[in-house]
């Protein structure tokens, strides 16, 4: 295993593009837009077998999402896919990472789920499931997220409750999904004296009105586990808790994921 160089890139693609052609051209873009810091290739003289890295998380404390891991399917079988898991893992634990995650779809093609081999892969491992959000990616097509601790957690962390001003700036269809959207939100330093704390039902109302105008199939939203507000808002405009992450920001500091599927929600109403 080395460093990914720019000039392996053509052949990672192929690799990748082989296993399936939507995420060839999924991890073309990304090395593109994201560069390659932190990928690493398995390598026999000049030849590229195999591709694994990770991708930092922004704004928390040692958390990283494994990236494009994929092996030359004439190499497969061979234990190199568990080889180049176990080196990527090394070099997180040396760089002091805390935690690591992936995210896995069950599609199926000609009735096999053609990514079940990797599911396997990454739970001989130590990776535990954590959460599953039904129809993600399309209709049918769910992504399940699991996580692998990569050293001693603290059992007693309690975090105080925050209750931030809490504003949505936008909305935006899910990279590499059909019809699932997200709400962009931030955080104000100050209601000012007579404004609200935390988004209203309303305005998710809004949002959710504006998705399903552009056709939007389902919604995710995921917000820290300490934001106490969040729920009567959530669950009032037909919101339903999917799950967490644990950890995921820092120790004690959770992902908390929300859906909010539009079809079902229009056949009950």
């Amino acid at each position: 295993m080395r460093a990914m160089y720019m000039s392996d890139t053509a052949s990672v693609i192929e690799i990748i593009g082989d296993h399936d052609e939507d995420d060839g051209e999924a991890a073309e873009a990304e090395f593109h837009d994201e560069g390659i810091e932190g990928q690493f290739v398995l390598v026999d003289g000049e030849t590229v077998l195999g591709i694994s890295g990770y991708r930092e998380v922004d704004g928390c404390d040692g958390t990283y999402y494994l990236s494009w891991t994929y092996l030359d399917q004439e190499m497969r079988g061979n234990g190199l896919g568990k080889r180049m898991l176990n080196d990527v893992i090394s070099r997180l634990k040396d760089i002091d990472a805390r935690k690591l995650f992936v995210k896995v779809s069950d599609y199926q093609e000609d009735g096999e789920n053609i990514y079940a081999a990797a599911l396997g892969l990454y739970k001989s491992v130590g990776f535990i499931q954590e959460v599953v959000s039904e129809d993600f990616y399309d209709e049918g097509e769910s992504q399940t997220i699991l996580g692998l601790e990569l050293k001693p957690q603290s059992q007693d962390i309690e975090l105080a409750d925050e209750k931030p001003v809490i504003r949505f700036n936008g909305l935006f269809e899910i990279a590499e999904t059909e019809g699932a959207y997200t709400f962009e939100w931030i955080v104000e330093k100050s209601a000012g004296l007579f404004g609200k704390r935390s988004f209203s039902t309303e305005d998710l109302e809004i949002g959710i009105n504006s998705i399903r105008e552009q056709g939007g199939r389902k919604i995710f939203l995921t917000f820290p586990s300490n934001l106490v507000l969040i729920h009567r808002p959530l669950q009032a405009a037909g919101f339903k808790y999917v799950g967490q992450l644990k950890d995921y920001y820092e120790e004690g500091l959770h992902e908390l994921h929300f859906s909010h599927d539009l079809e079902h929600f229009e056949a009950m109403n």
